[in-house]
């Protein structure tokens, strides 16, 4: 079975204004309907939980009133928010089962994108997604370059990426409190609790809301 994970508890703190950037509306709709609706779609998932700060779960819940959809309360952060949503599939599913977790943040993925992802997660135990570098990436340090890897092997991670529940519960219980503040994906937790993550392809559409020019570009592309 899969479980759909929608990360929007965020606050948004540097895209700015009153409104968390996922409640904003994008193409008249809240930019986290987008994704929200995009993983309706898709009849193997078979639950999906969509996360969000205190303040926002009544405005979730009138939002979002299929049964498939449970809105809860998210985390202190984005490791804690995941790691909820986690332990919530777990008592209804087992072990085997994956989690495909996205940001409320990046509104254009496909379903494709998401049960791409599920399916490498339920091979290798983790995956994620990425894109191609297009660009030179530099390492530096203090001003100066440091080291500049080789174009081919560099990737820009992307969401969705996605566990087995048990993996993941090994892997959050093995790690500091640190190490889960520090986390700022599933992906990269995963990678420094030395598992092994498999990268599929991901869409160049699915672009991430940063700052509010990301917003304005997504609305008139």
């Amino acid at each position: 079975m899969y479980f759909g994970g929608i990360c929007a508890a965020g606050s948004g703190t540097r895209f700015g204004g009153d409104t968390p950037k996922q409640f904003l509306l994008l193409k008249g709709k809240p930019v986290v309907a987008w994704s929200v609706e995009e993983m309706l779609k898709c009849p193997e998932i078979g639950k999906i939980f969509v996360a969000v700060s205190k303040e926002y779960v009544d405005f979730c819940k009138d939002l979002f009133t299929d049964s498939k959809i449970e809105v809860i309360e998210g985390g202190k952060d984005r490791s804690g928010t995941v790691a909820v949503m986690a332990e919530k599939a777990l008592e209804m599913g087992n072990a085997d089962d994956v989690m495909i977790t996205h940001d409320a943040a990046r509104p254009f993925v496909s379903k494709e994108t998401f049960l791409r992802c599920a399916k490498a997660a339920k091979e290798y135990g983790a995956s994620g997604t990425a894109i191609p570098a297009t660009d030179t990436v530099l390492q530096c340090r203090e001003g100066f370059i440091y080291a500049a890897p080789p174009r081919k092997e560099m990737f820009l991670a992307q969401t969705p990426q996605c566990f087995k529940l048990g993996l993941f519960k090994e892997v959050w219980e093995s790690i500091t409190e640190e190490e889960k503040r520090s986390a700022t994906d599933a992906c990269g937790m995963f990678f420094r609790a030395g598992r092994k993550v498999r990268i599929v392809e991901g869409e160049n559409s699915a672009l991430k809301i940063t700052v509010e020019e990301d917003l304005d570009r997504l609305s008139n592309p």
